[in-house]
């Protein structure tokens, strides 16, 4: 896999979800969803690969279909928030490089 070039960019809040391991994940606006439906490549299960780059840390991961909100949800790993500094209830630029 690699990178298409494709870069969307948005500003979102970090939130919390209570259960095991209480993991933490950002929503993507409507704009921003637009264009990963728009240029992303889903796989059968509807999930879109991409790089994510917040303040100077990067990890790869996927962009999961949200079908209540129309939107998709980017799962922030341990590994990227402690790197990047991040917890929830933080509002966080991100940039995101869609794989192929």
């Amino acid at each position: 896999m690699s990178a298409t070039g494709q870069v969307i960019r948005f500003e979102a809040e970090v939130i919390r979800f209570d259960g095991a391991g209480g993991w933490h994940a950002v929503f993507l606006p409507d704009d921003a969803a637009s264009e990963a439906r728009f240029f992303g490549r889903p796989n059968a299960l509807g999930s879109i690969a991409v790089i994510v780059d917040v303040n100077t840390s990067s990890a790869r991961t996927s962009l999961f279909p949200d079908k209540q909100r129309q939107s998709f949800l980017l799962p922030l790993n341990a590994r990227l928030r402690k790197d990047a500094e991040i917890t929830a209830g933080d509002r966080i630029a991100v940039v995101l490089t869609l794989i192929d």
